[in-house]
């Protein structure tokens, strides 16, 4: 997973919304620190962020979801992030959703149809885990 891309662009598009003191830099730091579950506005903040069409934002929070760290595991609220990601054209969100079919944890069903659509449009961004799956999955 690029979270080296998610780190560097955190970092860069760092901005302060809706007067709150918190910022996307700080939110990061308490995704890798574990502390993001026990701050809500911190997730307000990532959400937020991510229906004002940041996939930065989106991505963190579809990640903080299906890893527990924003709270319980919610792979439903995983997908819904990824997919809001993914459809703004974040290549390493549509590889997630292509692993979430492929894998399905928990919840989730396998769907090797809806797998090979997302690494096929993480493919055509350029992601080679993407085209590496799909040569598997021929």
């Amino acid at each position: 997973m690029k979270i080296i891309k998610l780190l560097f662009y955190t970092a860069i598009f760092s901005i302060m919304l809706f007067g709150s003191q918190l910022i996307l830099s700080e939110v990061l730091k308490m995704y890798q620190n574990n502390e993001l579950k026990n701050n809500q506005s911190a997730l307000e903040l990532l959400e937020k962020q991510a229906i004002a069409g940041n996939i930065n934002a989106a991505f963190l929070l579809a990640t903080a979801y299906r890893n527990g760290k924003a709270g319980v595991i919610d792979l439903n609220k995983a997908m819904y992030w990824y997919e809001v990601s993914a459809d703004s054209g974040d290549g390493d969100a549509m590889l997630m959703l292509g692993w979430l079919y492929y894998k399905a944890p928990k919840a989730l069903d396998v769907n090797i149809k809806k797998a090979k659509y997302w690494f096929n449009k993480a493919a055509s961004k350029g992601v080679d885990e993407a085209i590496e799956m799909l040569e598997i999955l021929r």
